[in-house]
């Protein structure tokens, strides 16, 4: 799948994805447009490549612009980005006052799909955790709703403690 991420879609025009090469393009797509906020909510971020340089290279422009971003994570389990992704450790170690991560507690695990917000616009969405089905798209009526499962996530989850580091 061949994504243009120079543009920012069209009104309510969907990029339609059913592969994990279009989910992770389609995420590098939607960091790439986002300016202000970030708000994403995963399984556990490996099926993205969220350690990858591409990620890292297009999150640490989000971070360090002028007017730095803000980045909100929300995820069911953590130890995935604590060992196999350095380069968003790196990131995480730079930008912690940008960088805000929270475990969906277990008895709130039956949200079974991906997304990322940014910029209060535009969305993606992976329809179910077991495929790659989903959509990037900006509608504003789907936007609001991301937005508020997510602020309702947000609220009952918890810091990470899985990511803390002791600088001894």
């Amino acid at each position: 799948m061949n994504m243009d991420t120079s543009n920012p879609l069209p009104d309510k025009l969907a990029q339609p994805f059913d592969t994990r090469a279009g989910y992770q393009a389609a995420f590098s797509a939607i960091i790439s447009q986002a300016g202000h906020t970030l708000l994403m909510c995963e399984k556990d971020f490996a099926e993205i490549d969220l350690g990858c340089k591409r990620n890292f290279d297009l999150l640490w422009a989000f971070f360090s612009q002028p007017s730095p971003g803000r980045l909100q994570l929300l995820m069911q389990d953590s130890d995935y980005l604590g060992r196999h992704c350095p380069r968003f450790m790196q990131l995480y170690d730079r930008f912690t006052h940008l960088i805000e991560l929270r475990v969906i507690p277990e008895h709130l695990r039956q949200w079974q799909k991906g997304w990322v917000v940014s910029d209060h616009k535009s969305y993606l969405i992976r329809h179910h955790y077991d495929w790659y089905r989903g959509e990037l798209a900006n509608d504003p009526q789907i936007v609001a709703l991301l937005r508020q499962q997510f602020a309702t996530l947000w609220e009952q989850s918890t810091s990470s403690n899985a990511l803390q580091r002791l600088d001894l």
